[in-house]
This record gives C-alpha cells, structure tokens and sequence, in this order.
C-alpha cells in the first residue's frame, strides 16, 4: 500500500472544485479626460494575475493616466476599473489595497511648464532679460514649447521628465 501523495496547496482534492483564480486588473470603456484634452478614450484592457503588462507608448498617449486610473488617484469620467473581479472605480485609493510608486521630478506644482525651467536660471542669477528666451529655447528642444502655460499636473509623466 503506497502513501497518499501530499497535498498540493490550491489543487482540487476529491469531492472538492478549485478555488476560484482571482481576477487582475481590468478597464472596461475607461475614458479619462484632462480639461478638453482625452488622454485615455473608452479603454478596454485585462490583465491577468501572475501576467506581465507593459505600456508602451509616446509621451502623453495615457500609460501614467492608466496607472493612476487604477490606483485611485484618477476617477474615470465614464467606463469602470476592476481589481480582483472587484469594481473599485467609486473607491478611493487607501481602500484599493494596492500602491503606487510614481515618477517624481521635483516640479513646483504650482508653477507653470515655464516658470519650473526659469527657476533654476533665476538661481543662478541669469540676467532677467535673456531668462525668456533661454526657457522658450530648452522647451522647444525638448518638445514642450505647447505646454509652457500648463502645471505639472497637466501633463503626462513622460512630459514631466522632459
């Protein structure tokens, strides 16, 4: 007579079914807008527990908006964010259960694109009147002469870096 094999946590024993696998994350006709400008449009996505997602994309096409949208720091205007088969889109992010890491530049948020590239040429006492033209050069280099009237805030994690 062999001994019984040992049980395997989670594995199904007779007269038992398995435990339900628990659900990831998932976006249905998720649509997140920052003033008139739509940064994710009608966002449909699933990802599995135990999956590797990347998000890939250029500068303010909605990878951090997403990432926030699930973190609660982002409500929706209309669509639905689900966490292990839970919908969480009313809920706020300390009763999500999960964290967030976010890309942090030092920005003064309540300065604008431009008054935050100016900052460090007043520091180091640039003559007043060259101060303009220096920000609108370095923010054309980079692309983001468009946003220099925007907070940080306003603009996607990728423009923020830049």
């Amino acid at each position: 007579m062999s001994a019984p094999a040992p049980a395997v946590p989670g594995a199904p024993t007779p007269g038992r079914t398995a435990p339900a696998a628990p659900s990831g994350i998932r976006f249905e006709g998720v649509t997140v807008a920052y003033g008139g400008n739509v940064v994710l449009d009608r966002l449909d996505l699933t990802v599995e527990p135990g999956e590797v997602m990347a998000l890939l994309g250029p500068s303010g096409s909605g990878k951090t908006t997403a990432l926030r949208a699930v973190a609660g720091f982002v409500r929706p205007a209309s669509g639905r964010v689900f966490l292990g088969g839970r919908d969480v889109t009313a809920l706020p992010p300390h009763r999500r259960g999960i964290g967030m890491v976010v890309q942090s530049y030092a920005l003064f948020p309540h300065l604008k694109v431009k008054d935050n590239v100016a900052f460090g040429l007043k520091a180091h006492r640039t003559p007043k009147a060259e101060i303009p033209g220096r920000v609108t050069e370095a923010l054309e280099l980079v692309g983001m002469a468009a946003y220099a009237e925007r907070h940080p805030r306003e603009l996607s994690g990728g423009q923020q870096q830049r």
